[in-house]
């Protein structure tokens, strides 16, 4: 019987999960579907005792899930604890545990695309949400100096409380001009298609002066108003889709214990998306 892995999500439709990881089952013969669970917060808690019942392999976790589910769990290894969210639950035994590969998506993108050292870099993530967080843990991990900036001063709480004084300022969007990273990180989802499509929190101005690596974690566009403003002014670039397939990667590897290739997800994501837009 093939084994059943799926993307936990609200809503789940939209998520590229399924074509990434059918095309790596398809590369490397392995017998299994993946599949769209879609759950409410309020059912959350029944279908996680049915993955336990039914011992589903694996599940990708995404919105608003990924924080909610930790006290369902097992076990959460130290990255997931110190990111303070899952987006991967596996068994291991007869534990089901939760990962997050979310980080790795990051530092893989960065380090992969950009053909730079993150070591030490001056970094600013717009944006202090779950994704934030993920992304905040692989930039302090690789000892970059890090300034949140976002329009929510709520958001700060968390992060202050899990990360403390390693995040080096916290500041607002208003006062980005302060600021000259190496890299730029949109971790909002600001510049997504629909009702955020053609939004930036950057002034296209701002680069008249900056001349960041500029990365954009949206993927739907693949080219956010962000980061055409930023390749207009002559600045590296690098859109979600490369962040989003390399967490798949290591994902895949939570689930099977089988290595895939970056370029088959990557492919697959590419192709879905055409499809749909």
């Amino acid at each position: 019987m093939p084994k059943t892995f799926g993307i936990l999500a609200y809503p789940a439709g939209h998520s590229l999960s399924p074509a990434m990881h059918s095309a790596a089952f398809k590369k490397l013969k392995i017998g299994a579907r993946y599949e769209f669970f879609e759950k409410s917060p309020e059912e959350l808690e029944d279908f996680v005792r049915e993955v336990r019942e039914e011992h589903i392999d694996g599940l990708s976790v995404s919105i608003p899930h990924k924080e909610k589910i930790i006290p369902l769990l097992d076990e959460v290894t130290d990255a997931a604890k110190k990111i303070g969210a899952v987006n991967t639950v596996y068994w291991e035994g007869d534990k089901l545990m939760g990962d997050n590969t979310d980080y790795l998506g990051a530092q893989f993108a960065l380090a992969e695309d950009a053909e730079i050292q993150l070591a030490a870099k001056r970094v600013v993530v717009l944006g202090g949400g779950g994704a934030a967080r993920a992304i905040v843990f692989a930039l302090l991990e690789k000892n970059c100096e890090v300034t949140v900036v976002t329009r929510e001063a709520w958001e700060f709480e968390g992060l202050k409380k899990d990360f403390g004084d390693r995040i080096q300022n916290f500041d607002f969007i208003q006062n980005l001009e302060n600021y000259d990273p190496d890299i730029l990180v949109n971790s909002t989802p600001l510049g997504m298609k629909g009702k955020f499509e053609g939004m930036s929190f950057v002034d296209p101005k701002w680069f008249e002066k900056h001349q960041p690596l500029v990365f954009d974690i949206v993927y739907n566009p693949r080219e956010t108003k962000l980061l055409k403003d930023a390749r207009k002014a002559g600045c590296e670039t690098i859109d979600g889709l490369e962040m989003f397939a390399w967490q798949g990667v290591f994902q895949f590897k939570k689930f099977t214990g089988k290595e895939t290739d970056f370029f088959v997800m990557h492919n697959a994501a590419i192709a879905e998306l055409e499809k749909r837009n």
